[in-house]
């Protein structure tokens, strides 16, 4: 009789508890996800396209702000450049040169967008110039706007050391409604006696090279919807000093005050590195560690849809950027159930790379909004189907 309540109680459990995590076909759910995934076309003009980042308006449109012009990167033809949709990203308008109000000539002839943030009815775009190269008078920027991009105020340097060889990378808003933007800052080479990047590039632009080496990685934070901010950690890769790296960081907060920030490796690395903190961003590891995630040195995004469940948009193939697929983690980014394919290779075959993924997820967790550029010649727009959740992680 004992044996019988037993098994009854066992039976009556599994039929009445929650759907778990492990319960969920996870390769088949992202078969009929993928069926309706849409991708559109949101830029061609057959030259330099990259640096991609859609943004919803305050006025409900969405922007794609991108770097075109020319060729290659960094060069004297890069610009900024936007285009707009009203129909959530299924027609686009041609694009437009963005003018910020710093000339395009000299040492800020090149031009490129890295990040957006929209509060309310302020847009803040962060971007950094150059003389058609980076290794000389690279400086980082805002600008801010309240009519929707019509015009800009008076672009300003970014804080301290990270007026210049800093890109800034794309934000969050956390559980206590602070904002944390991501930086990758290069300090030079560390044999260079005349060594502050800063200095250098404000007082005689022409003077010193700025390699592209010893990266550092960060937060800035701001507790005042981005009117002040103030600069955490100072993380490195467990690499050689004076290594050319373009880490490209992204970071997500999977629990209140948990920050975790993965950072691309070089051409040798073959994984991601990771670095976390656990105070809400203000201190961090001096050195990052490697994780099994694979990547070929390549730019990656990170999403948070719900308590511990984060998705990653990247290039999973250690040796090339492609194809481009979601993953997503339901357990704070241990273990990646749910793995699928969104773009299996560029237009232009594959060998070619599809590359820089940046993105949003919409208000109702249904679908993850992307950009990403397709071999350096056009912006596609994205729209992929999310899986619905667990119950475990609602």
């Amino acid at each position: 009789m004992k044996l019988f309540f037993v098994s009854l109680f066992i039976f009556t459990m599994f039929l009445f508890c929650p759907v778990t995590i492990q319960a969920i076909d996870w390769e088949k759910q992202a078969v009929e996800d993928a069926k309706q995934d849409k991708i559109v076309i949101a830029f061609n003009k057959d030259q330099m396209t990259g640096d991609q980042v859609p943004r919803i308006l305050p006025d409900g449109r969405i922007a794609l702000y991108f770097m075109t012009g020319g060729y290659t990167e960094p060069a004297p033809e890069n610009h900024i450049a936007v285009v707009y949709s009203n129909d959530n990203g299924d027609t686009w308008t041609s694009g437009e040169t963005l003018n910020l109000g710093i000339p395009r000539s000299g040492n800020t002839i090149g031009q490129l967008p890295t990040e957006a943030l929209v509060l309310g009815n302020k847009i803040t775009l962060f971007f950094s110039t150059h003389a058609g190269h980076l290794e000389r008078s690279w400086q980082s920027w805002m600008a801010t706007t309240n009519d929707n991009g019509k015009t800009w105020d008076k672009p300003q340097l970014l804080p301290g050391r990270l007026a210049a060889a800093t890109f800034i990378r794309a934000h969050i808003i956390t559980r206590d409604k602070r904002i944390l933007l991501p930086f990758q800052h290069n300090i030079g080479n560390l044999k260079d006696p005349n060594g502050d990047v800063v200095a250098r590039n404000r007082d005689n632009p022409n003077a010193y090279p700025t390699p592209i080496t010893n990266t550092r990685n960060g937060v800035l934070i701001s507790k005042d919807e981005g009117q002040t901010w103030s600069e955490h950690g100072n993380i490195r890769l467990p690499i050689p000093e004076n290594t050319h790296l373009w880490a490209e960081n992204a970071i997500v907060e999977p629990t209140k005050d948990r920050i975790v920030m993965l950072i691309r490796p070089e051409w040798w690395g073959g994984t991601l590195y990771k670095a976390e903190s656990s105070d809400g961003g203000l201190t961090w590891p001096e050195v990052a560690e490697k994780t099994e995630i694979p990547n070929p040195s390549s730019k990656i995004s990170l999403y948070l849809i719900a308590e511990n469940t984060v998705a990653l948009l990247h290039n999973p193939n250690p040796k090339h950027r492609s194809p481009l697929s979601l993953w997503i983690s339901f357990d704070g980014m241990k273990t990646w159930a749910y793995k699928r394919v969104v773009i299996a290779e560029s237009y232009a075959g594959p060998k070619a790379n599809l590359n820089y993924p940046e993105g949003y997820v919409t208000s109702d967790k249904q679908w993850l909004h992307f950009s990403i550029d397709d071999n350096r010649r056009r912006a596609l727009f994205v729209r992929a189907k999310l899986p619905p959740l667990p119950k475990t992680a609602e």
